[in-house]
């Protein structure tokens, strides 16, 4: 039984669903093997790329067989049950933590927060 909830954020299920569907096979292969990992365990640490709004933790974390995307997943660390929250995939590189801060803060609603950058 899975230990964490790994969701889009409500109103933004249609489009992350859109966006997954046009994904190669191997990357949305990759993706169900992410999300399957997720509901078990903690995001590693390397794929950290910061804090937002001092209780989102974000992580751009490469797909299994699919390196050339990232998955951009919010961890909630205030939330006692840290559900994992699904944005969608970007291209990897150097700036794929930006652009996942960018879309997690959109689809969060939350307006000029605070950003702590990974180091």
């Amino acid at each position: 039984m899975a230990q964490f909830e790994v969701l889009p954020v409500p109103g933004y299920e249609d489009a992350i669903l859109e966006e997954f569907r046009t994904l190669p096979l191997k990357c949305a292969d990759g993706l169900d093997t992410m999300i399957g990992m997720l509901e078990d365990r903690e995001p590693s640490v390397k794929d950290w790329c910061g804090l937002i709004a001092g209780r989102h933790e974000l992580y751009a974390i490469p797909l299994p067989d699919c390196a050339q995307r990232r998955l951009i997943v919010s961890v909630r660390r205030t939330d006692r049950t840290r559900p994992r929250t699904v944005h969608g995939t970007l291209p990897g590189g150097e700036y794929a933590c930006s652009r996942g801060r960018d879309i997690a803060v959109t689809q969060l609603g939350l307006i000029n927060p605070l950003w702590e950058a990974a180091s």
